[in-house]
């Protein structure tokens, strides 16, 4: 990736990555490798940024709204890195703010951010210490029950989330930055990132997402495959944006509509797993439960190595993400991904 800021986007984008945190690593058993890898760290928080490296990042704050910083961290050259960071946004505790839109900057070489919250009445990040770097593969570290704010796999993106729906948060509010970076170059660079809420006056219902997983990819070293699947929607719901995640050996990824007048229909192509990553639905679909998608990833392997599913930049993915929100006068609806394990 270059540092170099994206055409904005008025769609979710990889907003949906952020399931991906969670759901991978509850299903193939991050946390494990999570202590095996994960390297002793300082306890002072200044200790675990590398001062020399300058980085600039400018994204101006909003004129409504908060702006919000990591700390940030090094990352070794060569090296395949996920850390989390929980920050507060300013204000006071009594206050209560809606997001209709946000936006997301990071540093060269970042491979994703994630940004989640704590939903009301949760205490998952109550005890957790502000500005201090650990390493991660998921937010699910603090705690399976935080909610997805914001997600990228760009230097920039914005998301504009349909009228009336969007986050509500307060002042002083938690927010856990989950982040990953591979340094392809030979010096240390600094991971930094910063995220902007701009504040709307009301919201109607949340927004949230989902993720179709297709966890059983295995690509032999000098092949190519290709790996499809569907799922369908337990709730009706408003979908008003589709997004694909693979790593950088994911050549083509297709969708179709599965059930309802346009099932088998093709929906959306994309050949580019780093800029053609989301699909907006405009107008917004309103789909019943029962139906959904059929995905389709295909992939080249030029490696030595036989390419799986897995955390790290050097794996692969196979997923598909949506944005939604419940439809009729319902605010609120379940979780709707899906995973896959076995053909």
């Amino acid at each position: 990736m270059t540092n170099t800021r994206t055409n904005t986007r008025t769609n979710t984008g990889l907003v949906m990555l952020a399931i991906g945190a969670l759901g991978l690593c509850l299903m193939i058993g991050c946390a494990a490798e999570e202590q095996d890898d994960a390297e002793p760290v300082a306890t002072d928080a200044g200790a675990r940024r590398a001062a020399p490296v300058e980085t600039v990042l400018e994204l101006a704050p909003p004129e409504r709204g908060a702006q919000v910083a990591t700390l940030g961290r090094e990352i070794p050259a060569g090296a395949d890195e996920e850390w989390c960071e929980v920050v507060e946004l300013p204000g006071d505790a009594e206050q209560t703010f809606f997001v209709g839109r946000s936006e997301l900057a990071m540093t060269q070489f970042s491979h994703h951010i994630i940004v989640s919250i704590a939903p009301e009445g949760s205490t998952s990040l109550d005890d957790a210490e502000l500005g201090v770097p650990e390493r991660c593969l998921g937010a699910h570290l603090y705690g399976d029950d935080l909610v997805t704010l914001a997600a990228s796999a760009r230097p920039y993106d914005e998301q504009v989330l349909p009228e009336g729906i969007g986050f509500v948060v307060r002042g002083r509010q938690r927010l856990v930055f989950d982040y990953h970076a591979l340094n392809t170059s030979p010096d240390p660079v600094l991971a930094a990132h910063k995220l902007n809420l701009h504040f709307v006056e009301r919201i109607e219902k949340p927004a949230r997402t989902f993720g179709f997983y297709n966890q059983y990819i295995e690509i032999p070293a000098h092949t190519s495959r290709a790996f499809a699947d569907q799922c369908v929607l337990k709730d009706d719901l408003l979908v008003w944006s589709i997004g694909r995640h693979t790593h950088r050996y994911g050549t083509r990824f297709r969708v179709w509509w599965v059930g309802g007048e346009r099932d088998g229909e093709l929906l959306w192509t994309s050949t580019d797993w780093e800029a053609d990553i989301d699909h907006p639905l405009v107008p917004p679909v309103t789909m019943a439960a029962g139906t959904g998608f059929r995905w389709e990833c295909a992939f080249d392997n030029p490696t030595e190595q036989t390419l799986v599913f897995g955390p790290r930049a050097t794996d692969e993915m196979c997923i598909l993400f949506g944005s939604f929100a419940a439809v009729g006068e319902d605010a609120q609806v379940g979780p709707q991904s899906c995973y896959r394990f076995a053909p």
